[in-house]
């Protein structure tokens, strides 16, 4: 918006000198006013253009106002002068120049374009989401001093700040155990507080926003199944490590989630189609950070809780909670969702092979967990109930938002784009329509200038 207000400001002014190099500044000559009067035309059509810009410029800064307000009297005066009055119009035309080029200054030192916002995925707890433009949030990577662009994802809000502080905490450390530990990579990430009005406390995940293209699920809608099924031993190997490790250590047992969305081969794009052997890897989903000590979740599980519409919580909680943590510590579940997310992201052609890569590779690498081997019908069954919950679970997010907003007259928590729920799968990398960008997210910004 700056730069095409901008180029239009420019073109008006040039028009503006044009008309009073070919005669304003003289008071007589017959045929003035036909010579002019094209490019006053010109200038008129010019003129509506600009009245759109302003429209759509924020005008709550007072000097913005002021200046605002001073170009359309300038205007206003310019069109309703008579035709012989030539100095006047001279005259409109100078104030008319002045202002703009005040109006411009103004912009350029003191107007920020908004930001966009762009949906990266959506999950079952949150939402995750890029902010576009300039004045997007960047951070300087301590390890390598580079600049990155972040995904960036809210956690359900917290009763008072220890209890946020624990949950951020919590994450740098399982961040820091996968890495350090396990040799299992993860982005730069960084987690907020910040204070709400209420009371509340919310904690912002910012991550390093890895290319859009690096993304597992997204490699295996274009790449050869060679390629594909090295990615799936990769991936294999890489939970190997924390089997294992859980295996050995009950008392400090990790969970994970091993769908294929939550993957990037970072140097995967179109320049670079292939895997290399050292190709690097990197896990993403570190904003659930699932770790038992001596038996006891750390995590606390409400941040499960709230993510379910509210009337459906106690059943949750009493009957089914325990079960779906449980998963996540299994192996054979944590391979069972990676199957699984085969259907999910549409490469069902995919699946007997990768059911018989999955087993072969159990047997020769594997043989200290003897997992009972997989099948498609297996998979295809166990999909199909999970789909068939997780959009049963996003329809009543939307009978709850209703409910919330309309009866309650309260602010729902949670960001839910436009649109049928049925819409709203696999949209990794896909973009998506219809999300604003939180107040609380804003105010961070703007006091942190980025992050």
């Amino acid at each position: 918006m700056k730069r095409e207000f901008s180029e239009l400001s420019h073109q008006i002014e040039r028009r503006i000198n044009h008309l009073l190099r070919i005669g304003f500044e003289q008071k007589s000559a017959p045929d003035l006013f036909r010579r002019i009067s094209p490019a006053l035309e010109q200038l008129h059509s010019d003129h509506l253009s600009l009245q759109s810009h302003l429209d759509s410029v924020s005008s709550r800064d007072r000097e913005l106002s002021r200046l605002i307000k001073e170009i359309r009297g300038a205007i206003q005066s310019l069109e309703n002068v008579s035709a012989p009055d030539l100095e006047s119009r001279r005259r409109s035309l100078v104030r008319e120049k002045r202002l703009l080029q005040q109006l411009r200054n103004f912009l350029e030192t003191n107007w920020q374009e908004p930001l966009r916002v762009k949906i990266l995925g959506i999950g079952e707890i949150t939402t995750t989401i890029e902010l576009q433009g300039p004045g997007a949030p960047r951070r300087r990577k301590p390890e390598d001093q580079t600049w990155v662009g972040l995904a960036i994802k809210k956690a359900p809000g917290f009763p008072d700040r220890e209890s946020a502080g624990k949950y951020s905490s919590l994450c740098y450390e399982y961040e820091d155990f996968l890495s350090r530990n396990l040799g299992i990579k993860t982005p730069y990430a960084e987690h907020r507080l910040i204070a709400e009005k209420d009371g509340r406390w919310l904690v912002y995940n910012f991550q390093e926003r890895l290319p859009g293209e690096s993304i597992a699920c997204l490699i295996i809608q274009v790449a050869d199944l060679e390629t594909i099924e090295e990615i799936f031993s990769r991936l294999l190997s890489e939970m190997k490590k924390l089997f294992l490790w859980n295996r050995s250590h009950p008392e400090y047992l990790i969970g994970f989630d091993g769908q294929i969305p939550n993957w990037s081969f970072p140097r995967f794009g179109p320049g670079h189609p292939a895997l290399d052997k050292d190709e690097p890897l990197f896990y993403l989903d570190t904003t659930t950070p699932l770790i038992r000590r001596d038996g006891k979740e750390q995590l606390d599980t409400e941040i499960f809780i709230k993510s379910i519409p509210l009337f459906l919580r106690p059943i949750i909680r009493r009957t089914l909670l325990k079960e779906v943590l449980d998963r996540y510590y299994r192996p054979r579940d944590v391979i069972l969702d990676l199957l699984a997310s085969l259907l999910t992201h549409h490469r069902p052609d995919l699946l007997a092979g990768m059911v018989e890569l999955v087993n072969q590779w159990l047997e020769q690498n594997l043989s200290e967990l003897p997992l009972k081997p997989y099948t498609a019908k297996e998979i295809v069954g166990y999909n199909r109930q999970d789909v068939w919950i997780w959009k049963f679970f996003r329809q009543m997010k939307r009978v709850d938002r209703l409910i919330t907003e309309k009866i309650m007259g309260k602010t729902y928590g949670q960001r839910l784009p436009k649109g049928s729920p049925d819409q709203w799968e696999n949209l990794v990398g896909a973009g998506g329509k219809g999300l604003t960008i939180p107040e609380s997210l804003k105010g961070f910004l703007k006091k942190h200038k980025g992050v």
